[in-house]
């Protein structure tokens, strides 16, 4: 179903009431999604099966409650409704310039590319900033060796885990998600959208600062390509697949 089909639904209709129906169904459908896919990101790193079982009974109490939400019109169905709200977070298909593009292009976009630049990162681009911010103070040493030490104690199956759940789906949401709907509500704003990105990538490359001057360049230049990617897929999952590739490739490598 096209962008244009979902939300042609809410289209105003005449009279308070169906307003006030209409902001309700929105807000749930846009929260429901969000706070299911947060919840599972939470619990991934030690109950990964509770996380996505969690996650399924927030969708379902959001379903019912826009259930309970007055139709505005005849085609009004609760799959539109999640489609459209998974679509304003980003977890919808890529579509280049709002068109969604065919199967193999999205192998293209959501493995193929990620998996490049996962990959060039690792290998060339992490090396480099290690070199240049080596990490002497105690208390980020100290960090660093804390993460290693629970990341080993998850085991394989618990890093991948954290890796795609934990890390990648949870952080790409919580900083990739704004500039998306942005970009979704506003199309031609493009100095809102970057600036949207740009303090949304900074805040991504602050909060990882407890391990060092070089984690923080990283994670910037890290935040730089996923919001790049989000922005001209609209979409989130290249992004995710590519941050939680990066990241699986790093935890693995400490629990092996």
């Amino acid at each position: 179903m096209s962008d244009a089909a979902i939300d042609k639904q809410d289209k105003p209709s005449e009279g308070d009431r169906h307003a006030r129906v209409r902001d309700k169904r929105f807000l749930i459908t846009a929260t429901g999604p969000l706070l299911g896919t947060l919840w599972a990101a939470s619990l991934a790193h030690d109950q990964p099966l509770v996380a996505v079982l969690g996650a399924l009974i927030i969708y379902a109490l959001a379903a019912l409650m826009v259930k309970k939400a007055s139709p505005i019109g005849p085609a009004w169905n609760v799959r539109a409704e999640f489609v459209r709200g998974f679509r304003w977070l980003g977890l919808g298909l890529v579509r280049i310039r709002d068109r969604q593009v065919g199967v193999r292009a999205q192998l293209v976009w959501i493995v193929v590319i990620p998996t490049a630049l996962a990959l060039l990162d690792n290998h060339y681009l992490s090396e480099l900033i290690s070199e240049a911010f080596p990490v002497v103070d105690p208390a980020e040493l100290a960090a660093q060796e804390t993460r290693h030490a629970n990341v080993k104690d998850l085991g394989l199956y618990g890093a991948l885990a954290a890796s795609f759940l934990g890390a990648s789906l949870f952080e790409e949401v919580v900083f990739r998600s704004l500039p998306l709907i942005v970009q979704r509500w506003r199309p031609h704003a493009t100095i809102l959208i970057a600036i949207t990105a740009a303090a949304s990538t900074a805040l991504f490359a602050l909060v990882h600062s407890d391990f060092g001057t070089g984690n923080v360049v990283s994670a910037f230049i890290g935040g730089v390509v996923y919001v790049s990617l989000a922005l001209y897929t609209r979409s989130l999952w290249p992004s995710i697949m590519a941050h939680g590739i990066y990241d699986a490739i790093i935890m693995v490598s400490w629990v092996m």
